[in-house]
């Protein structure tokens, strides 16, 4: 009995330690982000729930692998950051438990989609879905994994994340509805939401690590350009993202996508506010704990924030 009870709480730990190594924090961000592409591409309710589940899976997936490669950078990091990563923390976790943890997060995609997703056995979409879900994996290999970890790299790492962010998530959710796939016009709005999206988040997230990724040899796009030239085009990103959304809310004309798409905008210069404090501060615990709760904060915030416009979305486009 003892050493079954044992077992289970080895299997707990291991699960609990997967957990947070899947980064649950970026789910919701990630899943912030299929929201407001789905209410843009006015789907039904149960492609709404969906699209959001599934990016929240797939993001689980990625942030897994990429912890798993990145555990040398985050044990040096001297802000407390390793806290994050449960591999420089004396875990057991070990590599052949990672990959049957990303292989279970991705396989329950399958079922989700099939039985989710409206005509989804036809072969247009089978076949299209196929291909949506090969680039998001691929782009996760590509960013991550050596000898590729295209997050070492400058501008290819920022390239990768479109790749994946930008393009992965707007195709995918235009399977989503009843027919074969959304008008093409939506999957560029889709892109561009996207590029809104994430856009102001990467740069300042890459900043973060910057003194560990020179240490270890990771020349990040932010490690190319130094710290000061970043912080430069972080805030030129945030003053094109302020230019497109203005032009995005005046093609879409409608209150409550204009309301949910400024709320990630908001919470993303949230954020960006909090990484500087971070850089700057000397008391890092408390820099790091705010940091922390903003990220974990804002994520979901939008995400109940875009769910609590869905039905009024919902009803003003006859869903």
């Amino acid at each position: 009995m003892r050493k079954e009870n044992i077992n289970v709480l080895t299997i707990g730990k291991y699960i609990w330690q997967l957990l947070l190594l899947s980064r649950p924090e970026w789910g919701f961000i990630f899943s912030q982000v299929a929201l407001m592409v789905a209410l843009l591409y006015q789907l039904p309710i149960g492609s709404l729930i969906t699209s959001s589940v599934s990016i929240f899976l797939f993001s689980m997936g990625h942030f897994s692998l990429n912890g798993y490669y990145d555990k040398q950078s985050d044990a040096l990091n001297p802000r407390g950051l390793s806290l994050r990563n449960p591999l420089t923390n004396s875990s057991q976790l070990q590599k052949h438990h990672i990959i049957i943890w990303i292989i279970l997060i991705w396989t329950l995609l399958i079922p989700l989609n099939l039985i989710m997703v409206p005509n989804s056995l036809s072969q247009p979409k089978l076949f299209l879905g196929f291909i949506a879900f090969t680039i998001g994996m691929t782009g996760s290999i590509l960013y991550s994994v050596p000898p590729f970890k295209f997050k070492a790299r400058p501008i290819l790492d920022i390239l990768v994340t479109f790749l994946i962010v930008g393009l992965f998530i707007p195709f995918y959710i235009g399977l989503l509805g009843p027919s074969t796939f959304v008008e093409f016009n939506l999957i560029g709005l889709g892109i561009i939401l996207n590029i809104i999206l994430i856009s102001g988040i990467h740069l300042p997230t890459m900043l973060i690590d910057f003194d560990t990724d020179q240490k270890i040899g990771d020349k990040t796009t932010a490690v190319f350009l130094g710290k000061k030239k970043a912080r430069y085009l972080t805030a030129s990103v945030v003053i094109i993202r302020v230019f497109l959304l203005i032009v995005l809310n005046l093609h879409l004309m409608n209150i409550g996508l204009l309301i949910s798409n400024w709320t990630p905008f908001i919470l993303g210069i949230i954020e960006i506010i909090a990484v500087y404090n971070l850089l700057s501060r000397q008391d890092q615990e408390g820099a790091l704990l705010l940091y922390r709760t903003i990220i974990i904060t804002s994520g979901g915030g939008a995400v109940i924030f875009g769910l609590l416009y869905s039905p009024a979305l919902l009803v003003a486009y006859g869903l």
